[in-house]
């Protein structure tokens, strides 16, 4: 959750991240489902989309997708992995996690629209108890994305250090937190939960991290 569109976030996007009627039209969607406006900007859409053409992920990890804005931003990156080398990335998936029964029939809808049906795939219950899972059936994931429920920040760290592999790319959103972070006056528990996740990351021994100033703040940290 982050879409802070100011005057440079829109000169930026206008030139390097133009949002086409897609995700126009999933933003539109979020709108009028009349929930919270929660989704990365489009700057941001583009940065992850640079990153898994850089890292070339066989598998992405997305904890908390809402209407999949940011989704499709990464699946269309690798999307176009697979079709420029069919023989490495043809298998390579982007698994979205998400809590809400609704929210996953919308992505699913979303997947459908923008054609990246067959590069994703949608699993619906709890974030912590779904990595849990996963780490249990020894998957591996190269790129995981968390956007979700600030309060299990720290937790979704643990679990992710045990499905990244060594150079795997761990990106977690709102690490600023519209700037609370650095205001010892306040101290409700999100914020707090936040501060938590960022001092834990910091002193990681897995991973070598630092805050993006993208948006609402994008920890971005490389597994050693």
């Amino acid at each position: 959750m982050s879409d802070q569109r100011d005057s440079v976030v829109e000169y930026i996007s206008e030139r390097f991240a133009q949002e086409d009627d897609l995700l126009k039209t999933i933003l539109k969607n979020q709108e009028a489902g009349g929930g919270p406006m929660m989704n990365i900007g489009p700057d941001q859409g583009k940065f992850l989309e640079l990153l898994v053409k850089l890292i070339k992920p066989k598998n992405i990890l997305e904890v908390g997708s809402y209407y999949g804005y940011s989704s499709v931003w990464i699946a269309r990156a690798l999307s176009s992995l697979r079709e420029a080398d069919a023989t490495k990335q043809s298998n390579a998936k982007l698994h979205c996690i998400e809590v809400s029964k609704p929210q996953c029939e919308i992505l699913a809808e979303h997947f459908k629209l923008t054609d990246l049906e067959d590069c994703t795939q949608i699993h619906h219950g709890s974030g912590i108890d779904i990595m849990q899972r996963m780490i249990d059936e020894g998957k591996i994931f190269e790129m995981i994305f968390v956007d979700a429920d600030k309060a299990n920040y720290s937790n979704y760290l643990d679990l992710a250090a045990k499905l990244i592999p060594s150079g795997g790319l761990l990106l977690v959103d709102n690490c600023l937190w519209s700037g609370k972070v650095v205001d010892p006056e306040i101290k409700d528990k999100q914020t707090q939960a936040i501060r938590d996740f960022n001092d834990k990351l910091a002193a990681h021994p897995d991973f070598d991290s630092c805050i993006v100033t993208i948006q609402d703040g994008l920890a971005f940290a490389v597994k050693n």
